[in-house]
């Protein structure tokens, strides 16, 4: 009986231990999990508007994450009036009910995208099957970026995937880890970003109004740089039929992008500045059926988005240059629109016209 005692204490003990580890274990804070990735931690996608920084972005998030997979990330787009509070955290008032069971008002600590994604990867380090978890910020540049990130910009530096130098957490972070994960909030004091919470972005540099990155910031990131001809492939062949004159012009809107943008290259406007393949959008410029882009779409919104863009911004120094076959008024925005509905790419410079290759086609009869 007494062999019998002995063997079930030992056995109790041994519960006990393995019940300790466990629970220490559900407990710690893991930042090496292990998880293993071709893709950098930190990168920034940048390049010309329409190169398809967003398109790309999407596609390599679901190889990261999987294709199904819509929980595990959260999307963000920066703006100038974007805080450390909205990004990080703050307390909020939120509405609850009091101790009469009447609305009330109370305070709540409301994690931001940042915090929300690093608690996932968090939750996620302490088990054995780690995997990623991702924040995605558009438009990185269009909002001042040291004060978004504050303190946390030191974590962006990491070793071996992992945070190299940990911060010290504010007692609201503390105080919130606490609660999403258990122990005490010292526990939390020292923070790291974990190796399996990735940070992607975007930024276009060519935006006005953009806040500048120093250089700090910068060395932090892992830099794509998506060039001005990539991802045209679709669009090759696709044409649209322009002009309303007595011949028409059958253009394909990927030679008139890159004509326009050898135009603004030899007028040592940089590249940033050029149009991509996908300046307009892709469900317009690449057609479902057949080779032909929708006109009226087309022109509606060659007008509103490229002719806009190159009259105020991109070509503002270069109007009369590059809309030369405007024979009424190149500093005029409705001008040009309304010969360019009339006459096509006349109205551009003629290098543009004959780089262009359009090809031109008599009036119908049915069209008289």
């Amino acid at each position: 009986m007494s062999a019998c005692l002995d063997l079930y204490r030992k056995f109790l003990v041994e519960q006990e231990s393995i019940e300790s580890t466990v629970n220490a274990k559900e407990k710690s804070i893991c930042f090496h999990t292990g998880f293993d990735s071709r893709f950098s931690r930190n990168r920034i996608l940048f390049g010309a508007p329409g190169t398809g920084k967003s398109f790309t972005m999407n596609k390599e998030r679901m190889e990261l994450l999987g294709e199904e997979n819509e929980t595990d990330y959260e999307r963000v787009t920066f703006h100038p009036d974007y805080s450390y509070a909205n990004f990080v955290g703050t307390y909020k008032p939120v509405p609850c009910k009091d101790s009469d069971g009447k609305d009330a008002i109370t305070y709540k600590y409301v994690p931001g995208p940042f915090m929300s994604v690093y608690v996932n990867a968090l939750k996620n380090a302490r088990t054995g099957s780690p995997k990623p978890f991702l924040l995605i910020i558009e438009e990185i540049n269009r909002a001042n970026v040291a004060a978004v990130f504050g303190d946390i910009f030191q974590l962006l530096d990491r070793d071996n995937d992992v945070s190299e130098y940990p911060i010290q957490a504010s007692e609201d972070i503390k105080q919130y880890l606490a609660s999403e994960l258990g122990g005490n909030p010292e526990d939390y004091s020292k923070i790291r970003i974990p190796d399996n919470m990735f940070i992607w972005a975007t930024m276009n540099s060519a935006d006005q109004g953009v806040f500048p990155m120093d250089t700090a910031f910068k060395r932090r990131w892992d830099f794509t740089y998506l060039g001005i001809n990539e991802n045209e492939e679709k669009l090759v062949g696709k044409t649209v039929i322009l002009g309303n004159g007595n011949t028409k012009q059958k253009v394909e809107w990927n030679k008139l992008r890159r004509a326009i943008n050898n135009f603004l290259a030899n007028e040592k406007i940089n590249e940033d500045k050029q149009l991509g393949p996908y300046f307009i959008s892709k469900n317009i410029v690449v057609p479902p059926n057949g080779e032909k882009i929708d006109r009226d779409k087309f022109i509606r919104t060659f007008k509103n988005k490229v002719i806009m863009y190159l009259f105020e911004d991109a070509a503002k120094q270069k109007r009369a240059k590059l809309f030369e076959g405007c024979s009424k008024n190149s500093n005029r925005y409705s001008e040009i629109c309304r010969e360019f509905e009339e006459k096509g790419i006349d109205i551009f410079n003629k290098d543009i016209q004959n780089e262009a290759e359009p090809e031109i086609i008599d009036r119908q009869p049915d069209e008289v």
